[in-house]
């Protein structure tokens, strides 16, 4: 099962900088492209979009939850809709 996480470049750079460059969240979270969304008020915003297992989203979760909790929401809504997609 596959999740899409999308989130903020402040949340992305927040969260990469408290990470081990050896960690296997270092690489999930290295692995995310920069993407443009169009928003309701005709501007586009930037987000970082990460796609990846659900088990490696859970990850990123108990990462988020200790190392920069303002990252957690991305992270468990991309989850909740992966596992409720299937």
């Amino acid at each position: 099962m596959q999740a899409t996480i999308l989130m903020s470049l402040l949340a992305y750079a927040r969260l990469i900088d408290r990470c081990n460059e050896a960690s296997r969240e270092f690489a999930i979270l290295n692995n995310g492209v920069i993407v443009r969304r169009y928003k309701k008020d005709h501007h586009f915003e930037r987000l970082l979009q990460i796609r990846c297992d659900i088990e490696d989203a859970d990850r990123l979760l108990c990462l988020a939850s200790t190392a920069y909790p303002e990252a957690v929401d991305y992270i468990a809504k991309a989850i909740t809709t992966a596992r409720n997609s299937h």
